[in-house]
């Protein structure tokens, strides 16, 4: 990644001021002229916000980065924090960001036939990837900027340079909960962001003067103690969506009991927020087509392929755990809530090609017999494991597993 200065390297030219084809145009009329292009592509959550620098952001993000609570998210460097908290490097020359959201707080799917242990797959990486559905519409709101207003405008969905949360606080449409998510009145945390930064010179909207209170559910719902206790700070290297979806290496040995069924992201501090709590209403790309997109067989995430996991999940967000990552993420969900009949599942995955795979599956067979009574029927088979295994940190795995192993008549 090229390191730049705050306002440096690849720049865009600062070609309109937002004035041209609008001429004279009231900024009220100007604004509901927008707002209307806007709703045409769906959005009917929108907000505008000044296109500021929100400095106090970038100074409590590096603050973050120094204390090491972002985890392996290396990229968020402070030369990227810079520009991602100013939008004129977003964008040179932008007066005003259109903030939208879309919710995904689609109900449970009905239970499928029996098919074994599932997992469990956050409710906004269900259906469609996020990032393809509001690309498409986003873009086409700035293109009309462009075409029918003459000016400038660039859209981004948070894998851009520029964060979402801040300025949709700035825009009126959320504030920012203890959990550190926007709050949207009525909707709660059950949103997702897009941003689309314009030369036009836009009324504001006045930011919301709310606050969770004394309400500290999702501190108390998080099952690794991510959030801080008073609140507003969540540290990475406890955060479950961040290892089941960011971490490339080996989730930690003390955090793996409390992931659960979790095998993508995580909604524990959404579930138990109050705001928009009873309200289930999701955009319809985001939904789930069934319950193997919600809740799927842990064993099937097991048995994928590099060729197989692509087909399964291409064009969803899902994509980014990567094939290796979503089946060690099984192997930690079977280890908690899987059935003595998983134990043959996990044995085979002591011999997948991926070390990382290897590690945590012989973690989860002596995690999982414990729980099952089974400890003397799974000894041998980490015993064979570790004689052929050559992977230094799989080998460690292994042994870990056997000195916890507890037989039946140590119970």
């Amino acid at each position: 990644m090229l390191q730049f200065g705050a306002c440096e390297g690849p720049m865009w030219p600062r070609r309109r001021t937002g004035r041209g084809k609008v001429g004279a145009m009231e900024s009220d009329a100007l604004r509901e002229a927008v707002l209307a292009a806007v709703r045409a592509e769906g959005f009917e959550l929108a907000g505008i916000a000044p296109a500021a620098a929100v400095p106090a952001v970038r100074e409590a993000a590096n603050d973050a980065l120094a204390a090491g609570r972002l985890a392996g998210m290396g990229w968020m460097d402070p030369a990227w924090l810079e520009r991602a908290t100013d939008p004129d490097c977003f964008l040179p020359g932008a007066r005003s960001l259109i903030v939208v959201a879309l919710p995904n707080h689609s109900p449970e799917p009905e239970p499928g036939p029996a098919a074994g242990a599932r997992g469990r797959v956050a409710r906004y990486a269900r259906g469609r990837d996020y990032h393809r559905v509001f690309e498409k519409r986003l873009r086409r709101i700035a293109r009309r900027l462009r075409e029918e207003f003459g000016a400038d405008a660039r859209a981004t969905v948070d894998y851009g340079p520029l964060l979402e949360r801040p300025y949709a606080e700035l825009a009126g449409l959320a504030w920012r909960g203890r959990s550190t998510m926007a709050l949207l009145p009525g909707f709660g945390p059950w949103v997702m962001l897009g941003v689309v930064a314009t030369t036009l010179d836009l009324p504001a909207d006045a930011p919301i003067r709310k606050s969770c209170g004394s309400c500290a559910r999702c501190i108390t719902a998080c099952p690794t103690g991510a959030i801080a206790p008073d609140g507003g700070v969540v540290d990475a290297r406890r955060c479950i969506s961040y290892h089941t979806i960011e971490n490339r290496g080996a989730i930690p040995r003390e955090l793996r009991p409390l992931f659960g069924d979790w095998v993508f992201g995580c909604d524990a501090c959404l579930d138990t927020c109050p705001v928009g709590q009873s309200r289930f209403e999701s955009c319809a790309e985001f939904e789930p087509t069934g319950p193997d997109e919600a809740h799927p067989p842990l064993a099937g995430l097991l048995a994928l392929t590099e060729e197989t996991f692509l087909e399964r999940f291409r064009g969803r967000a899902i994509m980014r755990a990567k094939r290796d990552g979503l089946a060690r993420n099984a192997c930690i969900a079977l280890g908690n809530v899987g059935t003595a009949d998983d134990l043959p599942t996990l044995a085979g995955a002591l011999h997948d090609a991926s070390p990382l795979i290897r590690g945590h599956a012989a973690w989860a067979i002596g995690h999982l017999a414990n729980r099952c009574a089974a400890g003397s029927r799974v000894r041998p088979v980490l015993e064979r494991a570790l004689t052929e295994e050559h992977d230094s940190s799989v080998r460690e795995e292994i042994r870990l597993a056997l000195a916890d192993l507890q037989d039946e008549g140590s119970r």
